[in-house]
């Protein structure tokens, strides 16, 4: 029995693992603590928020307990109950000594918990872009919390919001402080996979001087009318609760670099010019690039897989951008080059580099042909002024380099596999800002994505053409400039790696694209069929030709053992223990097994 026991050792520190929040999954299995938290919980409405206590606290840094006179007719200075009785004392027969008064005994009021209630109201958002769909697979969405005691409205209350749907762990996703009148909104972006988001408020019980959190959830998406797909919706949170205020000044048991971030949410917990990272996950962008005419719509001409990552300040800024690009489509005769561009009012550090498919350097960018005309830091990174960084960026050079004249987009039932596959070449890229910008002023990011765009190496009146994303740019007339008139984009970004259809596939019909949801999600704004990219239409038959490329069957993912090795790293005392325990018993099993084959 206690073999097995072993053996399950691992999956639990591998879960304990990815528990930031606190409590260990693997003391109460090992022995070792009872890994449970106390908590009150009051719900009303739609959901409950729970009061959870922090880490032990120096009580000298928060509010202290305000003192309690028993109001039973006693005086100050009489420090007798007269509502507690006094002990029985027994007394042996034989001793005539008398015994000596008893103490007097105080009664001290009982600490009032935390309690809290909530109600959560919700309003439609409108995901379109001036009423033209912007092809945006991402939610992005106001969340509101207002927050408020006995006494009235709690300013100064830090609120987080967090996701733990695209990675397993809490991600967070923003970050605000409320205001005079107890409110903040948190405007948010997240993948259509999901549909609450977790709220957290810092604060602190002044009966007992316990820093507590406010726990709860908001939904970010419900089900549409009719049943067809969900909508996107705007929580109100109203949080009311009792014996809860701010923390009053800094406690550094629980928040060390005293940013207003607790430090169970805190990236940076010594560093109070940084807060949080906000994590992407992966999302694969994807052009068509006939513009200005839609072309055959296959959106396989120039993809790439990407993920970003932004370091954030407490005031929810922006101060490091990191992403990593791998080109992995090039379904088309022009060549084109990928860049990213940002209107901020400050200059930036951009660090650039390259691997080949192989994961060595790659030495290449600097021969490839450019399609932006005066573009500093190209292959070399350096310092950008502001009005370079709205020039672009160089995330990947021309198209025909980075996939060593491949395509990976084969014409409609052409056998593909994995041996055609051309891993492209992968840039990482980090741009560090000299001062924190707030993206959302000058419109650098929709649906949550930054501003991309693609170079091509044709020419219209003598410039090189370029085409961007949905949401960005709009004409004299007010329209999208990046939607033909019949509504379709020529840039998409799709949630993890894209499966693009085949050369010539047009996405819009599902008998040749596969894609049988894409019209029904299009049609609707983006109501429909929100995972309408996980749904292909492929059914073996001699006769049914294949008309999409299977990427994230080629594609290697490095992720999860990147992951895994992570947490040994940050757990390496208790795998290795397991690791050793789990070899002996392992080799006295084999050892065991020999000599019953040995007697045979």
């Amino acid at each position: 029995m206690k073999r097995w026991l072993v053996l399950l050792t691992i999956p639990l520190v591998l879960l304990d693992c990815s528990n930031k929040k606190k409590g260990l999954l693997l003391l109460p299995f090992l022995g070792l603590g009872d890994g449970t938290a106390q908590t009150t919980e009051t719900s009303k409405g739609e959901g409950a928020f729970t009061v959870v206590g922090l880490e032990t606290t120096d009580p000298s840094q928060i509010t202290a307990p305000t003192e309690t006179t028993p109001t039973d007719g006693a005086t100050s200075g009489d420090q007798t109950s007269t509502t507690s009785p006094e002990p029985t004392t027994t007394t042996p027969e034989t001793t005539t000594t008398p015994e000596p008064t008893p103490a007097p005994v105080v009664t001290t009021p009982a600490p009032t918990p935390t309690t809290v209630v909530n109600e959560t109201t919700v309003v439609v958002v409108d995901q379109t872009n001036g009423g033209n769909f912007n092809f945006e697979t991402n939610v992005t969405v106001p969340v509101t919390v207002v927050v408020g005691n006995e006494s009235g409205p709690v300013a100064n209350a830090p609120v987080t919001v967090t996701e733990t749907t695209t990675t397993g762990q809490p991600n967070v996703v923003g970050v605000g402080t409320t205001d005079s009148n107890g409110s903040v909104t948190i405007p948010i972006s997240v993948p259509p996979t999901v549909t609450t988001v977790e709220v957290s408020v810092i604060g602190v019980n002044p009966t007992t001087g316990e820093v507590v959190e406010l726990n709860g959830t908001a939904p970010v998406q419900q089900p549409a009318a009719g049943g067809s797909g969900t909508v996107v919706v705007a929580p109100v949170v109203n949080v009311d609760t009792t014996n809860f205020q701010p923390v009053n000044g800094c406690v550094q048991a629980v928040d060390t670099d005293c940013d207003g971030i607790a430090n169970i949410y805190d990236e940076f917990p010594e560093d109070p010019s940084l807060a949080t990272t906000a994590r992407s996950g992966r999302y694969t962008i994807a052009f068509e690039d006939m513009f200005p005419s839609a072309g055959d719509a296959d959106l396989n001409d120039h993809s790439t897989v990407f993920t970003t990552e932004m370091d954030k300040t407490p005031a929810n800024k922006v101060k490091v951008i990191r992403g990593t690009y791998t080109h992995v489509a090039k379904g088309a005769g022009y060549n084109h080059e990928l860049r990213l561009s940002l209107n901020v009012p400050t200059n930036a550090t951009v660090q650039v580099s390259y691997v080949n498919g192989t994961g060595n350097p790659w030495n290449g960018c600097a021969a490839a042909p450019k399609y932006t005309a005066n573009a500093t830091g190209d292959c070399t990174g350096g310092t950008l002024t502001s009005a370079q960084l709205k020039r672009g960026v160089l995330i990947l050079p021309s198209s025909d380099k980075t996939l060593f004249g491949s395509k990976n987009a084969p014409s409609a039932g052409t056998t593909f596999t994995i041996n055609d596959f051309v891993r492209g070449v992968t840039a990482n890229i980090t741009i560090t800002f000299e001062e924190p910008v707030d993206l959302n002023q000058t419109k650098n990011l929709v649906g949550g994505h930054l501003n991309y765009f693609l170079a091509i190496n044709q020419k219209t009146d003598g410039v090189f053409r370029q085409i961007y994303r949905p949401g960005y740019f709009t004409n004299s007339a007010g329209k999208d400039s990046f939607l033909d008139s019949k509504g379709f984009p020529w840039a998409i970004i799709v949630p993890g790696i894209f499966n693009h259809p085949t050369e010539g596939a047009d996405i819009r019909k599902p008998s040749t694209s596969g894609y049988i949801f894409f019209n029904a999600w299009m049609n609707s704004n983006g109501v429909a069929h929100k995972d309408w990219y996980l749904h292909v239409d492929q059914i073996p038959a001699p006769n049914r030709p294949s008309y999409v490329v299977r990427v994230s069957d080629f594609y290697v993912d490095n992720g999860f053992s990147a992951y895994l090795i992570k947490a040994v790293q940050k757990n390496a005392l208790e795998v290795s223990a397991s690791l050793i325990v789990i070899g002996a018993a392992l080799g006295f099993l084999m050892k065991k097994r020999l000599g019953k084959q040995q007697a045979a």
